[in-house]
């Protein structure tokens, strides 16, 4: 017998050749937790059911007594493992699932290649992502077609104006929401609009304008007064806290749900960022740390062995800390947004993530001279570039539809690929020159981002997961919208 049977033996119940699915055990505050790596699901389980996997494990094919058989089939590890096709198309992270067509579903359109501010972290070197210049009115309308085109049977699409710093560019985007909604409804398709910016130049028509156009706004922007003049001066070195922080009040008081993302550089302190968004009045914002520029040719200052390890120590103490009082808000009902988007997506939804984006696949940056490359990271980078809007056609898969998690060599056997979905391509290639390759440090801290996770939700009952699943439906369907 090669498969998994049962034989009864003095009028006992055993069961042979016991095989477990693919699982993490780790321990955590002196309990144990179990992931099951291919149902997506998670267990706290006891020291006799810890043992019994372990009795399992070194039993090479050995009789298992039935009632620990049950034990195990309780925590679903005992079922014969079974194979998945995974079609490459898959889910990304964001839970938007590409048609059988393959579309483009979301451009970042770069509207302006120039930049008010030289970010000491940028990686698009002061915004001019090696293509100096304006986006004109004609590829801009050019790019809407080339989506409008290539989304296919895709109905509802989403245009990002992204830089540089887009509002440099202002009357462009708003010809460009107007001819967009026109081509869109000429194709009886629905197009929404988001916007990155440093909140520098907002002005109240420009606010107005965003609230009319129902512009998804991001503001870059790094938090305490300190922080921001240093790592975020004007472009003549002055000092930007002051008026951006001022228009920032200006826009919250119209988009009270305003996302802000800040940047890890250095020696700064993820806690002092923080404190800084929440005292602007941000509900919802991201620290993420800073990536090296390739566009310059190699890693920037802070990317040394030393630096990198100690700035991933800090990340992971801000992560765990933004745990607390988690379990107590969610078993009140008074979660917040915040609170919500730490939470790996997969872990809410049971659902794989195969990728850790849409780059490439249903996503597109365009450049100010009409060049696609596959994500906004990229523009610039020629060996990235994919072609044009002149000519470039979305074709069948392609080599980005197969890099599902389970196709990349360092992430397939790792228990936390289906959460991770093989991290940022751009952090990749720049960290380790091989974008399908992810970085040592953002492994270790992702694994450990995934156990606090895993730990923290084991605390919560089936009715605490369904209301955490109608939030996050609420802000999908949100941001969809």
């Amino acid at each position: 017998m090669f498969g998994m049977y049962e034989i009864t033996c003095d009028g006992r119940r055993y069961f042979g050749n016991v095989s477990l699915k693919e699982f993490h055990r780790f321990t955590r505050n002196s309990d144990t937790y179990l992931f099951n790596v291919e149902k997506m699901t998670l267990h706290k389980i006891s020291e006799s059911k810890s043992r019994i996997i372990d009795r399992v494990l070194s039993s090479f094919g050995g009789l298992v007594p039935a009632s620990m058989f049950e034990e195990l089939r309780e925590i679903d590890l005992t079922d014969e493992p079974q194979s998945e096709e995974v079609d490459a198309k898959g889910n990304n992270c964001e839970g938007v699932e590409q048609t059988s067509e393959f579309g483009v579903r979301n451009i970042a359109l770069f509207v302006a290649q120039l930049c008010n501010m030289r970010c000491v972290y940028c990686y698009g070197q002061g915004g001019e992502y090696g293509g100096k210049g304006m986006m004109s009115e004609e590829t801009a309308f050019m790019a809407v077609d080339w989506l409008m085109e290539n989304s296919k049977s895709i109905e509802t699409l989403n245009i990002s104006f992204f830089g540089g710093e887009p509002l440099l560019n202002f009357p462009l985007i708003k010809k460009t929401v107007e001819y967009a909604k026109e081509r869109a409804a000429q194709r009886n398709k629905k197009v929404g609009f988001g916007i990155t910016t440093n909140a520098s130049l907002l002005t109240e028509e420009i606010i107005d304008f965003m609230k009319n156009e129902k512009i998804n706004t991001m503001v870059s922007f790094d938090g305490s007064a300190d922080i921001q003049n240093r790592q975020r001066p004007f472009a003549d070195g002055s000092a930007s806290y002051d008026g951006v922080s001022a228009n920032i009040q200006k826009l919250l008081a119209v988009f009270p749900g305003t996302s802000a993302r800040a940047t890890v550089y250095g020696d700064t302190d993820p806690f002092e960022i923080k404190d800084g968004m929440k005292k602007a009045g941000f509900k919802t914002f991201f620290a993420m740390k800073a990536s090296p520029v390739i566009l310059a040719g190699g890693n920037h200052e802070a990317s040394s062995s030393a630096t990198a390890e100690d700035m991933s120590r800090r990340m992971m103490e801000y992560t765990e800390k933004g745990w607390d009082g988690f379990v107590e808000a969610v078993r009140n009902r008074n979660a917040d947004v915040q609170q919500i988007r730490q939470i790996p997506q997969p872990l809410i939804t049971g659902e794989k993530c195969y990728f850790a984006c849409g780059i490439g696949k249903g996503m597109a940056g365009i450049s100010v001279s009409g060049d696609i490359y596959p994500c906004h990271r990229f523009v610039g980078l020629e060996d990235a570039k994919i072609g044009n809007i002149t000519d470039y056609k979305v074709g069948g898969i392609n080599d980005y539809h197969r890099s599902i998690v389970n196709n990349l060599p360092k992430c397939s056997p790792c228990w936390a690929r289906y959460i991770c979905g093989g991290g940022c391509f751009y952090d990749n290639k720049s960290l380790t020159s091989d974008m399908r390759i992810p970085d040592a440090f953002f492994c270790n801290e992702m694994k450990a981002a995934a156990e606090m996770a895993i730990a923290v939700f084991a605390q919560l009952d089936a009715a605490d997961k369904e209301y955490l699943k109608g939030l996050y439906k609420n802000l999908v369907d949100k941001k969809l919208s």
